[in-house]
Parts: structure tokens; sequence; C-alpha cells
């Protein structure tokens, strides 16, 4: 191992470790640890600004749109959007856990259709998380089923990720859509499987103490389970709902900054619920305390990104990975590395896993006749990503709108979870033959 892979390694380790074990701020592990470790490999001061520079440039669009969405939905909670839905689903239907937890699987798969997991969040999880605080469901399965139920689309063409796998195969005409037609029976046997884990979760949460509400429910329950407060606009509930179909329609369709349709879709909203200029100022600086430390830390989380990936220390990382994996098992790399895909997706981004960690793979197995089909194929599906804030840092996004959610717990709620679907979806492939 040389000495530059072994601080990159170290380096994560140790951002894991203290952020899992909540020993530091999450600033301090993002903003000065990686510093630390790029001073330790020998790089100028000039060389570490160029490493934070493009970091932060990954982080930015992220940290903008979060100064945006974030205070948006906080204020149509508080004009009583989301809760007027839930008391009219608690009034006219029947809602149990069960039943909760499988939509809170579809509504995700449904709206990552358009790629992006930004969208899938903020619309998923302001939506349902009223209905698990009324059911009394632990929001960390809400994030878990919500991530999970994104990764259906992750094979759909027009993903980034379709379309960096299918960068790697120049050899296939048409390379999203022979992945798309390859991975689909897979992907339907992953849609079922996590199904199932929802009603699985769901049971435990009756468990618990999750409790089942009936429909026709007393209009006095209701309205003491809902009470107004002097924010709620019960009367603008109608413009508040057109505005967010709006707002959410243009993330897809209009060809701006996703940041700017939130900012504009905040301006207007606190323009026609509270038109006091003084309560406006007052309900900005609210939305602004709870933005803190969230947006910071995404912004920062480039900086982990820009050390590892412009000084070096990931393609040494990922030659050492490889280098452990003793040769009688050459042809099996690849189905090594895609089982083992979560825990490792702590130290990859994205990028740096299909454009640095699979070409190697793939040269590797092509030596012992594995094609590179097989080798993309099956290591697509980083499904581990979901759980790793340097991969995803729009996961930070996701656990504040469930209610402030610690990291740190939803991390160790689902990291096992998503590593054992990891497993299943590997072990599918192998069965159907697409993978071999």
């Amino acid at each position: 191992m040389t000495y530059t892979a072994f601080i990159g390694f170290a380096m994560m380790i140790i951002i894991t470790y203290l952020l899992l074990k909540k020993k530091v701020s999450t600033l301090l592990a993002f903003g000065v640890i990686p510093i630390i470790g790029a001073i330790l490999i020998g790089a100028s001061l000039n060389d570490i600004a160029k490493y934070v520079s493009k970091g932060l440039d990954l982080t930015l669009s992220i940290t903008m749109i979060m100064l945006f969405s974030l205070p948006y939905f906080k204020l149509m909670d508080d004009a009583g959007l989301f809760n007027t839905i839930v008391k009219w689903l608690l009034k006219h239907t029947k809602l149990h856990p069960i039943t909760v937890a499988i939509i809170s699987v579809l509504i995700p798969a449904i709206i990552e259709v358009d790629g992006s997991v930004i969208s899938a969040y903020v619309i998923t999880i302001p939506l349902l998380i009223p209905l698990y605080r009324k059911l009394k469901m632990d929001p960390k399965v809400l994030l878990f089923l919500c991530s999970a139920g994104m990764c259906f689309d992750y094979i759909i063409p027009w993903n980034a990720r379709t379309l960096r796998g299918a960068s790697l195969l120049k050899s296939i005409d048409n390379a999203p859509n022979f992945i798309f037609g390859k991975l689909i029976p897979i992907q339907i046997a992953y849609l079922v499987i996590l199904i199932i884990i929802a009603i699985i979760l769901a049971k435990i949460q009756i468990k618990k103490g999750a409790g089942i509400v009936e429909g026709e429910l007393d209009n006095g329950e209701l309205e003491e389970a809902f009470k107004e407060t002097e924010l709620s606009r019960p009367k603008m509930f109608f413009p508040n709902l057109i505005l967010t179909v709006l707002v959410v329609t243009g993330l897809i369709v209009v060809k701006v900054p996703n940041y700017f349709m939130f900012a504009f879709g905040l301006i207007i909203a606190l323009a026609i619920n509270y038109r006091d200029l003084k309560l406006q100022n007052k309900l900005l600086s609210k939305y602004a305390a709870e933005l803190y430390p969230t947006a910071p830390a995404v912004l920062l989380s480039g900086v982990v990104v820009g050390v590892l990936q412009e000084s070096g220390m990931m393609d040494q990382m990922v030659n050492v990975l490889v280098n452990i994996i003793p040769n009688g098992l050459g042809a099996w790399v690849y189905i090594i590395i895609a089982l083992i895909g979560a825990p490792l997706m702590f130290i990859f981004t994205n990028d740096t896993w299909y454009y640095a960690l699979i070409p190697i793979i793939a040269g590797i197995c092509g030596k012992f006749g594995v094609p590179t089909e097989f080798v993309v194929l099956a290591l697509m599906m980083n499904i581990g990503a979901m759980v790793s804030p340097v991969a995803q840092p729009q996961i930070y996004l996701a656990c504040d709108l469930a209610d402030h959610t610690e990291l740190a717990d939803y991390v160790r709620f689902s990291f096992p979870l998503f590593w054992i679907l990891t497993v299943i979806w590997v072990v599918l492939g192998m069965v159907l033959r697409i993978f071999v």
C-alpha cells in the first residue's frame, strides 16, 4: 500500500467513525480532516486550494437548492398545506402502517423517473412525514424506503448512473438501452423484495406502538390533532397546492437551475400567505436558523470529494483494493467488489466508482475472459451510495426534512438494509445469468 493510499483510507475511516459516534461536528469532519490529509501527503497550499475549489463546485448547487427548498417546505408546513392533506386522508380513508410503508416505496419510485434525487426527496418526505407522525412511525423508516425506492429507477436510459455506465461500453450501440433491457428483470424483482421489506418494517413498527388510523374519525379528534396556529392559512390551501405543483413540475420541465424554482416558489409563497413584511422577515430568520448546520455540511462535503479525487488519493486507494484480491479469484473480482459495494461507497463518490474503479476492474477481469458488459452491469447499481453522505450529499436534505433525523442514526438504521439489498441484487443477477 502506498503512503498516499494509506492516508486516504485513514482519512475516510476517521471521518466515518467520528460522524457515526457523534464525536465531532460534521463541519469539522468535512472541513478540517481532509485538509490535514492533504497536508500529510505533501500537497502545497496552492494544490489544496485547487482541491477545495473543485470539490465545492460539485456541492454548491445542492447547497443552493437547500437554501430555498427547505424554507419553502417549512413555510408550506406552517401554512397547513400538508396537515390539510393528511387530515382529509385520515377522515376519508383507512390508513395502516403497512399501507404507508408501501406508499413510501412507490412514490419515490415514480418521481425518480426524472432522474433527480432532490425531487424525489422534497416531494415524498414532506408529503408523508405527517402520516408517520400521526401513526407514530419512525422517520428513519421513511428515509430508508424513500432512498431505496429511488434505486428502482437507476437503470432507466436517461438516469445519470446508466449514462455513466453506458460511457464505459463503447463497443455496444445504444448502450443505455442495452443496460436497461438487461437489468429490468432484476429491477422488477428488486421492487417486489423492497415492498416485502417495507411490510416487515411496518410490522416491526406496529410492535413498537405504531397505530392504525381508521376512517370516519370524529371531527373533534381531527381538529384536536391538527390545531391551527397563527401561521395557519386554511383558505390558502388550493393556491398553495397549485403553487407547489407548479414548482415541482418546473423542476422537471423548465431548463433553469433547481434552486431558482424553489427561490421563485418561496418568494411567491411568502407574498400570498404572509403579506406583513415584518412577519416575512421573522419567518425567513426562523427558517435560516433551521438550515444550520445542515446546508454548510453539504457544501463542505465537497472538500472531502475534492481532496480524494484531485490529489490522486482515490486512484491509489482503488489500486490497493484491486491488488488485495488473490490472482486465483481474478475472474470473480467484479462480483466480489459488487458484493461489498455498500461499505465501499463510504469512500467512493459516484464518479470515482464509475470512472476510476470500474475501468480498472474491467481491465483485470478482461484478462480472464470476462466481457466488459458483465463488469459494468454487475457494478452499476451502487445502492450503498444512498447511505453515504460522501457519494450522495442530498441525504442531509432528506434527514432535515424527516423531522431533523440525525445522519448517524439514519446510517446505522439503513446501512445493514442497503447491504442486504446489494447482496440480493448481485445474487439475482448471477442466478438470472445476467452477470455471468
